[in-house]
């Protein structure tokens, strides 16, 4: 529901203000959502109260553990007590090491580090009296750590933020199972790894070595969701897996924690079902020896689309070219080397680019325009027209020799 309100008062004709007016609609937010029943969003005022941001909130409400803001937030309280004893720099830095956090200057403010991994946080999390301005106020100009700092006595590990007798064991459990997932993980991405760069070596035509080389990656895909669905992913997965087997401890887990999670993580399983299945029946078409390959192309990029958006409708021009119908009357065309869609289908645009290419991040250039990198490392900019088109495969040569780099 999107509720729209007037700024301007109806009788004096002046403009309102709502300055910081999300705090107080949140929270009204949270009390309506539980006053009717609702799904409880993660909301700002929750967050607010624990002295951690939105996005470690979200980490923590997805995966069930502690985020280093979280638990920098909640060292925040012994390290202002031994604050009061400091008196310089070097007193603060060593501090600050017994709890396994690291001060260091970003920008024109501080920043806490965890010393033993690469996460960090505003130092004002920690605690509003160790902000930059405050600390110097105290200390003077900030200087680096110039002795030996003492070993941490305590350090930041992502535990599990419920609170029950029966979670040790499932935790010992859950890392057991991680660990068996990540050497099944690397083994397959280098038996595939392995395979391409034995195809590399091998005398192909450009047509057969693109066809070999994208079924190897479909079936590597294949072979990955297969994994992940026998092993869950996260530690709230691992939960509500065992929960749903009917394990006591893990249901008793999951009903000590007191924050919602999103509705869309409990239907996880359902799409991962659903990729699964597409997954297999992309592979199929691949490994169709009575399809040419435009057909195969054809038919692979409507699955994928149809896997997204359930209830698009496909035709295919004169041309070759695939033209989708979405529910709301948008349209996309895909004619294989570019990507055109209406003004109100730019997102699903943007999904169907990121899987049907394979798109592994996003950036920024110097003008703040979005830029897709590609596996290979080409990059497809985003020019703000209602198009993108694919760069050209690199040739062989310049492939082999970015390998041996």
């Amino acid at each position: 529901m999107h509720v729209a309100y007037n700024l301007i008062h109806p009788e004096r004709l002046t403009r309102v203000e709502p300055w910081h007016d999300y705090i107080a609609r949140d929270k009204l937010c949270r009390q309506l959502e539980k006053e009717y029943g609702l799904t409880v969003d993660n909301g700002r005022h929750q967050d607010r109260e624990r002295g951690i941001g939105s996005q470690a909130a979200t980490m923590e409400a997805h995966s069930g553990r502690q985020s280093f803001e979280s638990y920098a937030h909640d060292q925040g309280a012994a390290i202002l007590e031994k604050l009061e004893s400091a008196r310089a720099w070097e007193d603060v830095h060593q501090i600050f090491a017994r709890h396994g956090l690291e001060l260091m200057p970003r920008g024109a403010g501080l920043v806490v580090r965890d010393r033993h991994g690469k996460q960090t946080a505003k130092a004002s999390t920690v605690h509003r009296e160790v902000s930059f301005r405050k600390l110097q106020a105290r200390f003077g100009t900030f200087q680096k750590n110039r002795e030996k700092l003492p070993p941490s006595e305590i350090r930041y590990r992502p535990r599990p933020i419920q609170k029950a007798a029966e979670l040790e064991m499932l935790w010992t459990e859950f890392k057991a199972a991680r660990m068996v997932y990540e050497v099944e993980r690397a083994a397959i991405r280098r038996k595939w790894s392995a395979y391409r760069e034995a195809m590399d070596r091998q005398t192909l035509g450009q047509k057969t070595r693109r066809y070999v080389l994208q079924l190897s990656r479909q079936k590597e895909m294949q072979e990955r969701q297969a994994l992940e669905m026998r092993q869950p992913g996260n530690w709230m997965e691992f939960l509500r897996h065992k929960a749903r087997s009917g394990d006591e401890a893990a249901l008793t887990v999951l009903r000590s924690r007191q924050e919602e999670v999103s509705p869309d993580m409990e239907h996880k399983g359902e799409h991962m079902q659903t990729r699964a299945v597409m997954l297999a029946q992309k592979t199929a078409i691949l490994e169709n020896d009575n399809l040419n390959s435009k057909t195969k192309r054809r038919l692979s990029s409507q699955i994928l689309m149809e896997s997204l958006l359930p209830g698009v409708k496909t035709d295919i021009s004169r041309h070759g070219h695939l033209i989708y119908t979405l529910p709301d009357g948008e349209k996309i065309c895909d004619s294989g080397k570019r990507i055109t869609f209406s003004e109100g289908a730019r997102s699903h645009a943007l999904r169907y680019m990121a899987a049907q290419w394979g798109i592994k991040h996003m950036e920024r250039d110097k003008e703040g325009r979005s830029v897709f990198v590609l596996a290979d490392g080409q990059k497809i900019r985003d020019t703000g027209q209602r198009t993108f088109e694919r760069p050209k495969p690199k040739p062989q040569l310049e492939r082999k020799q970015e390998m041996e780099r």
